[in-house]
């Protein structure tokens, strides 16, 4: 009988994750491109050719030929953000592939850097279901927990394009299942694969430091425990610490001449990332390094499905509630021996702690914020790992043992906003839940990837029989979006820079990027609203037409 129900449990997890699967099979290439991912694309070439120059320098004048030239040769002094203060697991491995197999079309390019994205996406999903299975000892919660990160709009549709935050994000799940293992068994094994995960994850981006400095404090509570002999403890730490530092300078090239000025001028460089340029906030214009405190933390509590921050806030409770109790009787005993009991309560303040300390550093140290809160993407995992939490104790309460009803009762809590996601695709991106009011487009930025730009050419297009010249309102690249339609398409695109010789104009309101005060584009008054691209009836693109 167990066995019968193993293999149906297995089954429902494989439907599960095929489903999911197939979905991002069909619907990849509705997404447009964002503004980075040219840059990115390229800053995979520089890292490819920086080792070809070493390994196979005959091969160099083809990476050339792939970018058109475009290549800074000096890859030392590359001043380009991704190259210096982050790795190119992702970015270098793609650039690889195009070289391999000749790909020469822009479209071809971009589908498959989207398809890319997605799969990584799709391995993390797998891993968040095994993290919260794990932890609740449930392959149900564990699929329940896996629908709450893809009925996620915002995570869903960067999933597909964002090859930065999301990739990062993605990375960072798996280096917390990882490191969940290393805490619970500590062993050579999962030392190995924490070094591996960890030193990926911080290619990606230098703040997955993050979760190897809290594990090595975690194992130093243990040594104080006295939880285990503290030799068998320390040898898989020892060997971690040895091998994440090999594979971090391994897998990032910027660190093979010099590791540590290197590493140190990356983190620098992070922390200096265009603070001079403009970001909309609350209805105003701020400098990025004079983003509000508050900066994340609204955007986060805006744009996160009201059902998934109050179960977070019930877990967050109970682990706060749970913690302080812990640390009062060691200050009364002087005793680190009920600090945490078992793994589960340890996994608990894990989670919590990776989505504290990332937003308690970004509204300490003032961090440069700008395009929402993408680039704290990596702790929503955690953030949802802890409304799991809350989700677990209204069973308690509630259910009991009534297991079903509980199942039940989620997935008819997410069908709003799946409904939502499935009739606003592919601009899952603008979702805002009910807390940002009715007109969140005055407040907020709506499009800052510039991702509907694809669709606003498609429009054009399917009106057009000759060519047309398009002229762009704002400063997203419309260039850029064109390259991922057909080429027969592209063809038939002009862009021009000066609005009076433009058949249609654009305009994605992203009009705030420079380094003076932003000013509101005027549109000729020859030209008038054609058509609009909305999502919850807010506009996120206008097309105009010359009459």
């Amino acid at each position: 009988m167990s066995s019968f129900l193993n293999l149906n449990k297995n089954i429902h997890v494989l439907a599960f994750f095929l489903i999911f699967f197939l979905i991002g099979i069909f619907i990849f290439s509705d997404y447009g491109i964002s503004i980075d991912e040219d840059k990115t694309r390229l800053n995979g070439f520089i890292s490819l050719e920086y080792i070809f120059k070493i390994f196979a320098p005959n091969q160099v004048a083809e990476i050339n030929k792939m970018t058109a030239g475009a290549i800074n040769t000096n890859y030392g002094m590359m001043v380009t953000d991704d190259v210096v203060t982050s790795g190119i697991v992702f970015d270098l491995p793609l650039a690889l592939l195009e070289l391999i197999f000749k790909v020469d079309d822009s479209r071809e390019t971009f589908l498959l850097r989207h398809f890319s994205n997605f799969l990584i996406f799709f391995i993390s999903v797998y891993f968040f279901f095994k993290l919260v299975k794990n932890r609740y000892n449930s392959w149900i919660i564990g699929i329940i927990g896996a629908l709450f990160l893809i009925v996620s709009p915002r995570i869903f549709a960067d999933s597909f394009y964002n090859n930065k935050d999301v990739v990062f994000m993605s990375l960072f799940i798996i280096n917390l299942f990882t490191a969940t293992k290393f805490l619970e068994k500590k062993n050579f094994k999962w030392a190995i694969l924490f070094a591996l995960t960890s030193a990926l994850t911080i290619n990606v981006r230098i703040f997955g430091l993050i979760l190897p400095i809290l594990v090595f404090s975690i194992y130093f509570i243990n040594i104080l425990r006295k939880e285990n002999n503290e030799k068998k403890i320390i040898k898989p730490l020892i060997l971690f610490l040895i091998l994440a530092l090999f594979f971090t300078i391994l897998f990032w090239p910027y660190l093979w001449e010099n590791p540590i000025q290197n590493f140190l001028y990356a983190l620098k460089a992070l922390s200096e990332h265009n603070p001079h340029m403009y970001t909309f906030y609350l209805g105003e214009y701020f400098l990025r390094v004079h983003s509000p405190w508050h900066y994340h933390l609204v955007w986060i509590f805006l744009t996160t499905p009201f059902l998934y921050i109050i179960l977070f806030f019930i877990g967050f409770m109970f682990i706060t509630q749970r913690t302080i109790k812990r640390l009062l009787k060691i200050e009364k005993n002087d005793s680190y021996d009920d600090l945490w009991r078992g793994n589960k309560e340890l996994q608990d303040l894990l989670f919590l702690l990776t989505f504290l300390i990332p937003i308690i550093v970004a509204i300490n140290f003032g961090s440069i914020s700008y395009d929402g809160w993408r680039h704290l993407y990596f702790i929503y995992p955690s953030f949802l790992l802890t409304s799991m939490l809350g989700l677990h104790l209204i069973k308690i309460i509630f259910f009991k043992k009534k297991n079903n009803y509980l199942h039940i009762f989620s997935i008819i809590l997410i069908i709003p906003t799946a409904f939502w996601m499935y009739k606003n695709h592919p601009f899952q991106y603008a979702y805002f839940n009910f807390l940002a009011g009715k007109n969140f487009n005055e407040k907020f930025e709506m499009d800052y990837y510039g991702v509907s730009n694809k669709n606003a050419l498609e429009y054009i297009i399917d009106r057009e029989d000759e060519k047309v010249k398009i002229y762009n309102l704002n400063t997203t690249d419309l260039y850029l979006s064109k390259k991922i339609l057909k080429k027969e398409i592209r063809e038939t695109i002009d862009i021009v820079h000066n609005a009076n010789n433009a058949d249609y104009i654009t305009n994605n309101y992203t009009d705030w990027r420079g380094e003076t005060m932003p000013t509101k584009f005027v549109v000729p008054k020859n030209f008038k609203i054609i058509y609009e691209i909305k999502v919850d009836d807010v506009t996120i693109n206008t097309i105009y037409k010359k009459y």
